[in-house]
């Protein structure tokens, strides 16, 4: 249970509970956060509206650029699908936390006029953004091209070495942690920080609470929680001219 969120070293605060519309979020989810041995580590990555339980198989052949950063050789690869999840093995790790991330291909989307408001209100963008898609014509057809991105961070006999918290993937939109501390973390956008910008936080329980980046675009949690946590973020660029709208989406999951 969350009792206490400080985001950023400022406290630059917001704590809203946010149970507004069924969040159907791409994440990753290893069988143990936390494990004593080097043998494979089975990861599922999934799509689904509970977290921390897997629903929805992402195709195989729709992910791309499965990656592992951490101490020793750690490799991932696809070994297929399930009915629940796209089952990932990670092999090659040695002692310390390994950082493994997959996208997912980007897709074109059309969303009518019905569907509109509750992307809005499932994803947690820019005003400037939202006032975009409120200022399409009427009734609004709207055209997205949709990227998604997960990563998870795993413990393998230890934490000592967390250097591969810090490690950037080069995903679009992309979480990172520090090495200095379990508690913080920082949202990137195409490699800089998104500063004073909406995420989401999602414990054990499956409850959402709703966040903000600091200045600096980091996030700092308290120390009074447990269990298998997520933060996610969307990101929404309308285009420049005539064209889609660009809609990234991120995910981190780890151990508490």
């Amino acid at each position: 249970m969350i009792r206490k969120i400080v985001i950023g070293i400022s406290a630059v605060a917001t704590l809203a509970s946010g149970t507004a519309a069924i969040a159907h979020d791409f994440f990753l989810l290893p069988e143990r956060f936390q494990t004593q041995s080097r043998e494979p580590l089975r990861i599922q990555a999934t799509v689904g509206s509970s977290f921390p339980a897997p629903e929805a198989a992402v195709p195989g052949d729709r992910a791309e650029r499965p990656t592992a950063a951490g101490p020793g050789n750690p490799q991932v690869e696809v070994v297929g699908a399930g009915s629940k999840a796209l089952n990932l093995k990670l092999t090659g790790a040695t002692a310390g936390m390994i950082a493994i991330g997959v996208g997912s291909k980007p897709r074109d989307v059309e969303y009518a006029e019905d569907r509109i408001p509750l992307i809005l209100e499932e994803y947690r963008v820019a005003p400037q953004a939202a006032a975009a898609v409120e200022a399409l014509p009427r009734p609004r057809s709207w055209q997205v091209v949709s990227r998604r991105f997960a990563k998870t961070l795993v413990c393998v006999a230890n934490c000592t070495d967390r250097s591969a918290a810090e490690r950037s993937f080069g995903a679009h939109l992309e979480f990172v942690g520090s090495r200095a501390s379990a508690d913080r973390f920082r949202l990137l956008a195409d490699g800089k920080p998104l500063a004073d910008y909406p995420i989401d936080l999602v414990g054990p329980d499956g409850k959402r609470q709703h966040l903000r980046t600091d200045a600096q675009g980091n996030i700092h949690l308290g120390k009074d929680f447990s269990g298998a946590t997520m933060l996610f973020a969307a990101k929404l660029e309308p285009p420049a001219g005539a064209g889609r709208f660009t809609l990234d989406l991120t995910s981190l999951t780890f151990g508490r």
